[in-house]
């Protein structure tokens, strides 16, 4: 399937047959339901089955990765969530970053022939020209997997907190429908959820930033320091400490940055 990549921005009115006929050649979804607001597509997502997708025109209330906030980006922002079955969390991180760069990257290029370049900071975050220009949130219970992703499309500036850490593909020079990006996401994860363990590590690898670093991480018996050998996908970062190696999963770990402190 060829999605379709203009960049004039659709009306919410035509994203459920878009995004229909984008699932229809998809493996592991088998309904959208596309909402003009909502709190939280992650939660609104849990009321439905494996399978489900759910976007929203606006989203009010998300949230990152151990309770940080995301903030409201009106209708400049794509925020979606998907349901799968249960599998390994930092799996699904890994594989969910790799399909949404290669998403932003493949609707950037068709649109405009050129495309930004997409890196990925474990466990979570989607990097264009060293700021976040978007997120992936994996929750899951006994039965059910819900990966949320949130991207900045369309933002012109972000408030004063923001500014020197976050970034739009706007503010990257690409003007795009975050509608072709929400279908050129559900193909790519479709093919992404597939994969090898091998091949997922692979991928990641290509676009990390982490790996060979000296990295402070913040984790709930203290923080951690040290250099990072590798993203596993299946037992998360592995770092070398002046105590050993540690492996310090995304569930309960995040990189420490300065502003974290106190």
């Amino acid at each position: 399937m060829t999605t379709d990549h203009r960049a004039t921005p659709r009306p919410l009115v035509e994203w459920a047959d878009a995004l229909e006929s984008t699932i229809a050649h998809c493996t592991h979804w088998t309904s959208v339901v596309v909402l003009r607001e909502t709190a939280s597509t992650q939660d609104h997502a849990r009321r439905f089955p494996i399978g489900s997708v759910v976007i929203a025109g606006r989203q009010t209330a998300g949230r990152g990765r151990v309770g940080r906030e995301w903030i409201d980006t009106g209708e400049d922002g794509l925020a979606i969530s998907m349901n799968t079955p249960v599998q390994c969390g930092e799996r699904l991180a890994l594989l969910c970053a790799i399909a949404a760069a290669e998403a932003i990257e493949e609707v950037c290029r068709a649109a405009s022939g050129a495309s930004p370049s997409v890196r990925l900071k474990w466990p979570n975050d989607l990097l264009i020209s060293g700021r976040k220009a978007g997120g992936v949130l994996i929750e899951q219970d006994q039965t059910m997997a819900t990966i949320g992703v949130g991207i900045n499309c369309s933002q012109r500036a972000f408030p004063s907190s923001l500014a020197s850490r976050a970034t739009s593909l706007q503010l990257q020079g690409f003007s795009i429908d975050r509608l072709n990006i929400a279908r050129a996401l559900l193909e790519r994860l479709d093919r992404w959820i597939i994969q090898t363990d091998e091949s997922i590590e692979n991928g990641f690898a290509a676009r990390d930033g982490l790996v060979g670093t000296s990295t402070c991480f913040r984790t709930p018996t203290g923080l951690v320091e040290g250099i990072v050998l590798r993203i596993d996908p299946l037992q998360g970062v592995v770092v070398r400490t002046s105590r050993g190696d540690q492996h310090l999963s995304s569930a309960t770990t995040s990189v420490f940055v300065p502003e974290d402190r106190g």
